[in-house]
Formats: C-alpha cells, structure tokens, sequence
C-alpha cells in the first residue's frame, strides 16, 4: 500500500518535471526544426541526471534487474519521446566502465549502437545478474532469519522479495515437501 503511493507519488513527480521541461522549451520561441535538434541533448541531460551508475556487486546483491526496476520508469516512459538508440545511449551511459567494457566486449564484433533498447537489457540482465538455480533461491528463503537490528516493515519487505524472487507461489505440494525435507537436514 504505501509502496503503490510512494510509486503514485515519483510517478506523478516525473510528469510535472517532464511537462515543465517540455513547456521551457515549447515557448522558447525558436523554431520546431531547432527545438528537436537542442531537445534530445538536453533531454537527455536532464534524465542522465535523474539515474545513479550501475556497478555491478554481486557480494551486496546489486544486480542489474534491482537497479533496471529502479529506473525502469526513466528509461520506458519518460525518455519515450527518445529514438530507441538515444535510450540505448542513455543507458551504456550509466553503466560504470568495468560493466560497460564487459557489455562491449560481449558484442563483438557488433557495435552497442546497433542493438536495440529490450535486447540491450537483455544482455545486461545475462551479463549482471547474480545466477542461482530456482532450487537454491528457494532454499535460501527458507533460511531467511530476521536480524536484531532489523524492523518488522523491513523483514516483511525482505521476505516479500525473496519470496516472489523464489516463485514460491508456483510450488506444488511436492515442490514444497522436497524442500522441506532437503531444509531439514542439518548435519
């Protein structure tokens, strides 16, 4: 519930800024053909702005997936107006340079600019995400423990996210007694 408002929330405060960015320009008084050619630097710039580098730290769980759902909405449907090279731009330019010299190297002998925007992620999903078998990431939700120093929100939100990260809810009967059974030796 507060998630979906927080959401509602950034959501709204995207398209307030991107109709005053459109607005500043709109009634700059130069002509159209101008107006697009200044429009995408500068919109560009101005979404840049809004998005964190992604490094890749597989020992603190940063995996491309957590930082693309972070900025998905930028990336979808703030920078919509965008050519789907722009985007694909945009976002190699996020990419810290260990992570994109990896990318590139990934590609060869294509160019980054030749591949669309959903492959791009895609490929960065392959290439940065933490890769674990749907057996262990349903075991390791089952050893989830809730730290001292940890509150009840935040333990919930945890389990939540491990939860739907281990596709529990597509366990059968079986798929739960194996578990179950495999959790249960502790030797």
């Amino acid at each position: 519930m507060m998630m979906t408002m927080f959401k509602e929330m950034m959501r709204e405060e995207r398209k307030k800024m991107m109709e005053m960015f459109f607005k500043h320009f709109a009634g700059s008084g130069q002509n159209s053909a101008t107006n697009e050619v200044t429009s995408v630097p500068n919109m560009m710039s101005v979404l840049s702005n809004r998005i964190e580098k992604f490094v890749f730290d597989p020992d603190m769980d940063m995996c491309f997936t957590r930082w693309y759902t972070r900025y998905k909405e930028v990336f979808v449907e703030d920078a919509k107006s965008l050519s789907e090279s722009a985007r694909v731009r945009l976002l190699c330019e996020k990419l810290d340079s260990n992570s994109f010299e990896k990318y590139q190297r990934h590609l060869l002998p294509k160019e980054v600019t030749s591949i669309g925007f959903d492959e791009t992620v895609e490929t960065l999903k392959q290439l940065f995400d933490v890769k674990a078998s749907e057996f262990t990431t349903r075991y390791q939700c089952l050893k989830l423990e809730k730290s001292d120093s940890e509150d009840y929100h935040t333990y919930t939100g945890r389990v939540n996210e491990f939860c739907e990260g281990a596709k529990i809810h597509e366990l059968d009967c079986d798929g739960i007694k194996c578990l179950l059974w495999i959790f249960g030796l502790k030797s």
